[in-house]
């Protein structure tokens, strides 16, 4: 279930505009940021205030080679803008915790 409702657009905060930190990163770095804030409307649950995704998805999703995502993700982890640990995504039916690394983020703009 998406955080918000599924629809046609992006809702982004009016800060990004403002914000010293957003407005100092890079133009990949912004856009990493812009697909996060995706990410975030597309994978997190009502319940939940973090999303998940592995670096490999996480390319893909901005259309990225792997070592271009490492790259812009340091320099945005640079921020405060966001918070991100490793974790493993348990299996709701089994509840056995996944052999895939994934990346938790949590986007406070």
């Amino acid at each position: 279930m998406a955080k918000y409702q599924n629809g046609h657009y992006l809702e982004l905060p009016r800060q990004i505009f403002t914000n010293s930190a957003f407005l100092d990163l890079s133009d990949s770095a912004k856009w990493l940021y812009l697909v996060l804030k995706e990410n975030e409307h597309r994978y997190t649950g009502q319940n939940e205030n973090f999303f998940f995704r592995s670096n490999a998805d996480l390319a893909r999703d901005c259309g990225w080679k792997l070592t271009k995502l490492t790259r812009y993700k340091q320099e945005l982890l640079k921020t405060d803008l966001l918070e991100t640990w490793q974790m493993h995504w348990t299996d709701k039916e089994t509840g056995k915790k996944s052999e895939k690394h994934v990346t938790a983020w949590r986007l406070f703009l």
